[in-house]
């Protein structure tokens, strides 16, 4: 009988063993990537709990915030999903994107709790509380933008300079961020209109004729003395810019408005016309020149946006004197490898428009601890390098001034009394032999109460499967009229 009793304690001691040796094991060794699984339910729980900070516009308009549910779990909500672009989604599933993404850390409170402070909240289980976030985009610009993109796939850009505030970031089609869980196979599968794309950070297009900015400050350069704003080198005349140009199976010439005689070459820009551009080379600037110029204009790298997800459009090889010629044309004439997005070619007008120095962007503005009623700016203002001359600069705004007042496309960004700078253009995307246009308009307005940090606001906008670049001017000129109307609230304004 002690015999049998002796063994089954020994079995027992032994099973209790292997029970503390697999404790052990999971919770020392495997305790924190048990933790971090997707499916643990505890932090399921734990993220449900979470009350992110609001997401609000410069004026105080609470663009997203968190609610309690009758079950004590939280729901993000979104007032304004046409805003999705800019704010994003917080989706418990699909993660983040947007100012969502991009302040996460802050929106959540963990950027300013120690592991010490989380143990602590974890034992209590106080609710965790986050930052809430001042954006710098005006809702009734982004409402404006929108609205006149509804029904088309394409991208606005709206940016203050030279503060460089992004007022409106605008992507068509969209998605309401409010039923993303449901609708996520949907959205994900639709490889025709994409909706998760951001088409104003993310889009990669042909800039074709919207290139002719950059080509006319790298012509402009070339003359060591501008003055009077350039005039007379605008004003030298280009015999063959209307020519018809052939690259990659694409003819490509000026808009339909172009007058039927000699050309100058600021009406070689206005009208959009290739062949003036693509002779640059004969004009004496290099192969190496331009690539540098592209480089400190930005075209080569991904836009800084305070974290945000941006790209880069496509990068070509570098160029010399022994490029392939047609490889080079099809660049000049912006039908080659480099792509770009709507946000690199608005860094671009912003520098025209900043007397040729730098704007850095930015999206948000400041945060602002729970229970507190100060909010902390988030970004430093610096002096901005000069990136072009003040000479070119001024020049390229007195091309593009001449454009807003002979171009009937530009002119219809125009809104009142405006002052009105911009460039028209055409682009062909897609295959070579099915291309599809693109609209670009580029530009920007002088404000009517001009102030240190808002003296200007630029738009660039693109349109998909658009032969007529006004109706891309006829955006702008919405978000210019809203802009116009909206003056601008610091952070400390808002509630």
């Amino acid at each position: 009988m002690i015999r049998e009793l002796n063994q089954v304690t020994r079995v027992i001691l032994l099973a209790f063993a292997g029970v503390v040796i697999s404790a052990a094991f999971w919770s020392i060794y495997q305790g924190e990537s048990l933790l971090k699984r997707d499916d643990n339910a505890r932090n399921v729980i734990a993220e449900q709990r979470i009350r992110r900070g609001a997401i609000y516009d410069r004026d105080g308009v609470r663009l997203a915030y968190s609610e309690e549910t009758e079950s004590g779990v939280m729901r993000r909500v979104y007032p304004y999903p046409q805003v999705a672009s800019a704010v994003g989604y917080y989706s418990l599933t699909y993660g983040t994107a947007g100012i969502e993404a991009a302040f996460d850390a802050a929106l959540r409170g963990t950027d300013r709790v120690s592991d010490w402070e989380q143990w602590t909240n974890d034992v209590l289980h106080r609710v965790p509380q986050g930052s809430d976030v001042a954006g710098t985009i005006d809702l009734d610009v982004q409402l404006a933008a929108s609205q006149a993109l509804r029904g088309r796939r394409g991208a606005a850009v709206v940016i203050e300079i030279p503060s460089g505030r992004v007022l409106a970031l605008v992507s068509q089609p969209g998605y309401n961020p409010n039923r993303l869980d449901e609708q996520w196979d949907a959205l994900t599968e639709d490889e025709t209109t994409s909706p998760l794309l951001n088409r104003a950070t993310s889009g990669v297009y042909q800039p074709g004729g919207a290139f002719q900015t950059v080509m006319l400050s790298a012509l402009l350069a070339q003359h060591p003395d501008l003055t009077g704003g350039g005039e007379s080198v605008l004003n030298i005349e280009v015999p063959d810019a209307q020519t018809l140009v052939q690259v990659r199976q694409i003819s490509l010439g000026c808009l339909p408005e172009t007058p039927d005689r000699t050309l100058t070459l600021a009406e070689a820009y206005l009208y959009g016309c290739p062949a003036a551009f693509m002779g640059a080379l004969e004009a004496g600037i290099t192969p190496e020149s331009l690539w540098d110029r592209w480089e400190i204009l930005g075209l080569l790298d991904a836009p800084t946006l305070d974290g945000f997800e941006t790209t880069a459009g496509d990068r070509p090889l570098e160029i010399d004197t022994a490029t392939d010629a047609v490889r080079l044309n099809a660049l000049l004439a912006g039908q080659g490898d480099l792509t770009i997005t709507p946000l690199q070619l608005a860094q671009v007008i912003a520098v025209i428009a900043n007397q040729g120095n730098t704007v850095p962007l930015h999206i948000v503005e400041a945060t602002r601890a729970p229970e507190s009623t100060i909010w902390q700016p988030v970004n430093d203002t610096v002096m901005q390098p000069a990136v072009i001359r003040a000479d070119v600069a001024a020049a390229l705004r007195l091309a593009m001034l001449q454009a807003a007042a002979r171009s009937t496309c530009v002119q219809r960004a125009l809104r009142g009394d405006q002052v009105l700078y911009g460039h028209c253009a055409l682009a062909y995307g897609g295959p070579d032999q099915a291309p599809s246009p693109l609209a670009w308009f580029a530009g920007f307005v002088e404000m009517p109460s001009p102030s240190p940090e808002a003296s200007a606001v630029l738009a660039v906008v693109v349109l998909e499967d658009e032969a007529d670049p006004g109706a891309a001017a006829d955006v702008a000129g919405a978000a210019f009229e809203a802009a116009a109307l909206a003056p601008l609230s610091e952070p400390s304004n808002v509630q």
